[in-house]
């Protein structure tokens, strides 16, 4: 024991121990490790396995072996493929045997041999599983007519599905129909289960035509969704309520006495009535051909009956107020081709109106057709034996007429009165113009004017020269109106003016004579006062005066500075 004391003792002995147990702890080390990258190495192995074997060839082949029995063309296709498909089974057989190897030899501690055999099998993997894809594309190839109906079946269930859940949200409008639309889906699912037998039995020739049933019964499910509700709708709702509207438009017209037999309205709905029932029958039946046409058909039918039925409704209301107006039109028509026509015989040569005489004649003949016709309307839109637009519209052409004519002969009318009216108003304003001329007159004799200018002798003569023109004008037959009006004027505008001045100038005399009398009363007391009214008489008695009234005004004012005024308002009122 104490040498076993002193052997364990020495350094060099502890020292070799010590590295003795480094070593199995590195060797132990590595070992885990690689044993943990060959367990790493085998799961992947495996994962790679699991997808090869997940390669459904298996299946397609036996439906391919299956399909090789009703098709001889695919026999021989199949027969290599059987053979490529044994040696993939195979290779699986022994992939299997080799991974279970594997995991014996890890977990035996073989591990060099593991590897090697984990090399071998990656590389008869990867061979495997291109044998697998290539064999799965072959078969494939050979299925490709399964493949294709069944992506296609696929296609046309989720339609199917879309179409079924449709049906049920709209269950409430296609209650009318439901019985026909269930029958439908339910025949539907029946060729879906047929179909699936036909493929499992590998009949696709039969499987085909069943879709081709699918297909059809879900077009025809697909129309009847889309298009029932609203033939439903407007079948059993919408127009129903149009024709009750109608009917109730129709009486309401009738009581107020509209004309409205001739619309045959009540008839009309009893002949949409029954084909609507005819039309029910065929919805509840699942039938939309042509439903849809007779639908809109009846609608447009029904909406064109009310148009008629409120048109001549709002006729026969137009109707009551264009006959007040046509007979007050035709009165004061009648009125004023009765005066047009006596103005006409009364004045013709006076105002040389024979230019009118054929447009006259023209106008009174257009009258009296008019007035032929006016009671026969009058008698219809009265009796309402007749539509009531028709009578508006014959009416409102006879107004057009009518209005013209009143029109024209009014223009004619206008014309004739203006043509009194100038004459009377010439024949006034004569007489005016004379008593100025008299009044202008009297007023050179009363205030004795010592002188009157040549001018004014001229102006006088040339004023009573335009009232012996308008006295020969007015004499004239026919008269010319033109001239006489434009003769008036000048006469007016020359006399009134000539009229003016004489005022202005009796004035200015009175007010000289005026003012020479105040002031006669200082010529005895003042000289040079004497001297300058003198002066102002001398321009009296030649005609000056404005110069004599500034004379005399200028005397006074040296007398009576600020008088000027009161003496103006003096000889005003004398004047007047």
């Amino acid at each position: 024991m104490n040498q076993f004391l002193e052997f364990i003792s020495d350094i060099k002995v502890v020292i070799a121990i010590a590295v003795i147990i480094l070593i199995l702890l590195i060797w132990l080390i590595i070992q885990r490790v690689k044993t943990k990258r060959l367990r790493d190495e085998l799961s992947e192995l495996e994962s790679h396995y699991k997808l090869i074997k997940n390669i459904p060839v298996s299946m397609k082949m036996n439906k391919a072996a299956a399909l090789s029995r009703l098709d001889p063309d695919a026999v021989a296709t199949v027969n290599a493929a059987q053979a490529d498909f044994d040696r993939v089974q195979s290779d699986i057989v022994r992939i299997t045997e080799s991974l279970s190897d594997a995991e014996d030899h890890i977990n035996a501690g073989k591990l060099g041999k593991a590897d090697r055999l984990m090399t071998d099998l990656e590389t008869e993997l990867n061979a495997t599983e291109s044998y697998a894809k290539n064999l799965e594309s072959t078969l494939d190839a050979i299925l490709a007519r399964e493949t294709t109906q069944r992506q296609e079946v696929t296609q046309l269930k989720n339609k199917f599905r879309a179409l079924k859940a449709q049906a049920q949200e709209n269950a409430t409008r296609l209650a009318f129909a439901w019985p026909i639309v269930e029958q439908k889906v339910t025949d539907t699912e029946k060729m879906f289960s047929t179909f699936e037998e036909w493929m499992f039995s590998n009949d696709y020739d039969k499987a085909n035509n069943e879709l081709e049933h699918i297909r059809a019964s879900i077009d025809e499910l697909e129309q009847l969704l889309d298009t029932m509700p609203g033939l439903i709708e407007d079948a059993r709702g919408i127009i129903p309520k149009m024709a009750e509207n109608l009917h109730r438009d129709y009486a309401r017209a009738r009581k107020q006495g509209v004309y409205l037999k001739h619309l045959e309205a009540q008839k009309n709905l009893s002949t949409m009535t029954v084909a609507l029932k005819d039309d029910l029958k065929q919805l509840k039946s699942g039938n939309t051909e042509g439903i849809r046409e007779h639908l809109d058909d009846y609608k447009q039918r029904i909406n064109q009956m009310d148009h008629e039925i409120k048109k001549e409704t709002q006729a026969d209301y137009e109707l009551t107020k264009i006959v007040s107006e046509t007979e007050e039109m035709a009165a004061e028509a009648n009125r004023n081709a009765k005066f047009v026509n006596d103005a006409y015989a009364k004045y013709s040569d006076r105002y040389g109106l024979a230019s009118i005489a054929e447009t006259l004649t023209e106008k009174n003949v257009q009258l009296n057709k008019i007035n032929e016709q006016i009671p026969q309307l009058l008698n219809e839109a009265a009796e309402g034996n007749a539509p009531a637009s028709e009578t508006l519209s014959a009416l409102k052409t006879l107004n057009r007429q009518l209005v013209s004519c009143a029109a024209d002969i009014s223009e004619i009318r206008q014309r004739i009165e203006m043509s009194t009216g100038d004459e009377d108003r010439a024949k006034k304003q004569l007489v005016k113009l004379q008593i100025i001329m008299n009044q202008m007159q009297v007023k050179i004799r009363k205030y004795k004017l010592p002188n009157i200018s040549a001018a004014y002798e001229q102006d006088m003569e040339k004023a009573s020269g335009y009232i012996s023109r308008l006295e020969e004008l007015m004499a004239e037959t026919p008269l010319n109106i033109q001239l006489m009006n434009s003769t008036l004027q000048e006469a007016l505008n020359f006399i009134y003016q000539l009229y003016n001045n004489v005022n202005n100038v009796v004035g200015t005399v009175v007010m000289v004579e005026n003012t020479i009398v105040f002031g006669n009363r200082y010529r005895s007391t003042y000289a040079d006062i004497d001297s300058e009214l003198t002066r102002s008489e001398l321009s009296f008695r030649n005609g000056e005066y404005t110069n004599a009234l500034t004379t005399a005004i200028a005397t006074i004012e040296k007398i009576h500075p600020g008088n000027y005024e009161s003496m103006i308002k003096e000889n005003a009122k004398s004047a007047a």
